[in-house]
């Protein structure tokens, strides 16, 4: 089985240039176990790329989104 890997693409606007820069976050995952207690990991998510021209506007586009999300 063959499975085709698409380039990951900058998220500037309309911008449909490959990415070479990828921005990560941590992500805190909370799972009940068997015997009731929680579990909490922390998992790093893939939250944007961008090509090496908008690099510094995926930046503060993505601290804008993540950062209103957390307040």
């Amino acid at each position: 089985y063959k499975r085709q890997i698409y380039p990951y693409l900058c998220k500037h606007v309309s911008c449909l240039k490959p990415a070479i820069y990828e921005f990560s976050d941590a992500k805190t995952i909370k799972t009940e176990q068997k015997n009731g207690l929680i579990k909490e990991e922390i998992k790093t998510i893939t939250i944007g790329h961008s090509c090496e021209d908008h690099f510094d506007d995926v930046k503060k586009l993505l601290k804008e989104i993540h950062r209103g999300q957390r307040e």
